[in-house]
């Protein structure tokens, strides 16, 4: 059973801290080091300082995270960032154009009690080891939850998402559009009837940990750290600050993750593709339009696992022979049968980040290997909802970076400090 509660969420004061538009932020692990350097300059405030610092010359291994813990301490004395005056539950509406269509995806911030994965909340990828330390560092030291979790749920009836479209029908607390052009808006929703009905409805629940893995785990972790101080049953170090968002809403978007391989030093090209052509029908197209082999490989892909696959010859694409009923997941299929099997690259290499890399960009993923920085892409076709809760409710863990859901979250929306102030 899931337990989910309003909070008073700590926020920046437009007053003092000026425009919300300067002082927001991608999750941290989307942004390089060009893009932290272009944040800070935009605002002293911009939460870039507070959930990826700067490291400095002088600094010892945890610099960086008194550093955030400071500055988080002054804005809060300064009036940057205050408290609400109440509880509330926050609702998000990010409106935005992918593949040419306009869509709105609906959503909603609160605390979640934590609890252990497979009973109500289900992780759906495999994590990385370094980013869980990091994490759990910077909230020992901060004592906040800077970014939301983003999770995603059923509601098939529409029953939230009809309770969420009522409570927007004021103006926004929040109105700004992004630098990626992403409309943002979040209404602070005090109503009790509402948080009620919310909170109801989703305890019965099943949630899915979109983005936020590493987070989620740390928020565990961060419990297990702080158990010898429990007085109750119900310590806000028990909470974790979640997005939550309808796997049934049309505004929903879920981007695929391209593979890019190198460092295989047993990799040869020509005993690849023999291999591979015993499992996969395989095609050798060589020069071509990256936007057709997108497109030959999205063709019943309901039923079917395709690839496109590029090396310096060109392109080429591979659809399993005897795929399963239901399918298995491409991702699957991709890392168990293609990675590990074919090109003998383990588990423990990937998570420790050898041999496979992520990509968003299907362009870059082919710039890469033409530039031989990588032997190998694979591009993907994207997951849908029903087959993520599908495969993961039966307790399949994905490999890494199987999802990309778009857009992400922003951070500096609103905060959850962890201590009894923010519970009212």
């Amino acid at each position: 059973m899931l337990k989910i509660r309003p909070f008073r969420g700590l926020r920046y004061k437009f007053g003092t801290a000026g425009d919300i538009a300067l002082n927001v932020a991608p999750p941290y692990d989307i942004i390089f080091d060009e893009w932290r350097d272009r944040l800070y300059k935009r605002s002293p405030y911009n939460i870039i300082r507070l959930i990826k610092t700067r490291e400095e010359p002088v600094d010892d291994p945890t610099s960086k995270y008194a550093r955030a813990a400071e500055y988080i301490d002054s804005w809060t004395r300064d009036g940057i960032l205050g408290y609400d005056d109440t509880p509330a539950i926050y609702v998000r509406a990010d409106t935005y154009t992918v593949n040419g269509e306009s869509k709105t995806r609906y959503g909603f911030i609160a605390l979640l009690k934590v609890q252990e994965f497979g009973e109500s909340v289900h992780p759906h990828e495999r994590t990385l080891t370094a980013p869980k330390v990091d994490r759990l560092n910077l909230v020992k030291a901060t004592k906040t939850n800077l970014s939301q979790i983003f999770s995603i749920y059923r509601d098939p009836e529409g029953e939230i998402q009809e309770l969420l479209l009522k409570a927007v029908g004021n103006d926004p607390d929040i109105d700004f559009i992004d630098e990626q052009d992403i409309h943002r808006r979040m209404w602070a929703v005090h109503d009790q009837n509402f948080i009620s009905q919310i909170c109801k409805i989703m305890e019965h629940s099943d949630i899915i940990i979109a983005d936020g893995h590493h987070r989620y785990e740390t928020a565990l972790s961060y419990k297990s750290y702080m158990e010898s101080g429990r007085t109750g049953d119900d310590e806000p170090f028990d909470y974790v600050s979640m997005y939550f968002s309808s796997a049934n809403d049309k505004g929903l978007t879920i981007l695929p993750t391209h593979r890019k391989v190198s460092g295989v030093s047993t990799y040869n090209q020509s005993t690849f593709f023999t291999e591979l052509g015993k499992l996969f029908d395989v095609v050798y197209i060589g020069e071509a339009d990256m936007y057709d082999v997108m497109k030959t490989i999205s063709e019943n892909f309901e039923h079917n696992n395709s690839y496109g696959i590029y090396t310096c010859d060109g392109f080429g694409t591979a659809r399993l022979k005897k795929p399963s009923i239901p399918k298995d997941l491409d991702v699957n299929i991709l890392h168990d049968v293609i990675i590990e099997k074919l090109l003998g690259i383990s588990r423990e290499a990937i998570a420790s980040g050898q041999n496979v890399h992520f990509c968003k960009s299907p362009e870059h993923a082919i710039e890469d290997v033409a530039n031989h920085n990588d032997q190998v892409s694979f591009l993907m076709n994207a997951l849908m909802p029903d087959e993520l809760f599908r495969t993961v409710l039966k307790g399949v863990r994905l490999p890494q970076k199987s999802t990309y859901f778009f857009p992400k979250t922003m951070s500096g929306l609103v905060m959850y400090k962890i201590d009894r102030a923010s519970f009212g």
